[in-house]
């Protein structure tokens, strides 16, 4: 069975590439903020986009998402993308998640599986709600929170009980 899984894209590249690492999906759609400085240069931007920070000092620069983790020709961005105009627009969010969710039910038996680590809080919570109503396996990367800043490295991916569905 193919495994596809989810993801939202924020700020920081890494508890992606954990995730992706983590779960070993055949296939990753990511959902990234589109515009000038959208989180989508994290997933579609040439020569090395991704950056590494100490602070506001950048200390590494990394090639995109989908050339770190060896995807090459299981990521195609016109399949695997999607774009959201406004991250902080819970129904846009929603919707265009939701929307991908049902259509890969219908394709085939797939095992999708989503993970809500990046992202806006409302990128994050829209995923979050798509995941729960199409009734999907729901992860989350995260670490020993001593910065309560943002997730670091040493991040693990651990899936989300939702029994509590009514």
């Amino acid at each position: 069975m193919l495994k596809i899984l989810l993801v939202t894209i924020g700020g920081s590249f890494q508890p992606i590439i954990t995730a992706i690492l983590s779960l070993q999906p055949d296939r990753v759609v990511f959902i990234a903020s589109d515009g000038e400085k959208g989180s989508k240069s994290q997933v579609i931007g040439e020569g090395t986009p991704c950056e590494v920070r100490r602070g506001a000092e950048v200390i590494e620069r990394l090639p995109n998402i989908p050339t770190q983790v060896g995807l090459g020709d299981r990521f195609q961005p016109q399949r695997d993308l999607i774009l959201v105009q406004n991250p902080d627009d819970l129904g846009e969010c929603y919707s265009k998640i939701r929307d991908r969710i049902r259509n890969l039910q219908q394709e085939s038996s797939h095992e999708i599986m989503a993970d809500y680590t990046g992202g806006t809080k409302t990128l994050s919570a829209a995923m979050v709600m798509a995941a729960i109503d199409c009734e999907i396996s729901l992860y989350l990367t995260i670490a020993a929170r001593d910065n309560l800043v943002k997730v670091e490295r040493g991040e693990v991916t651990q899936r989300i009980d939702t029994s509590f569905r009514c």
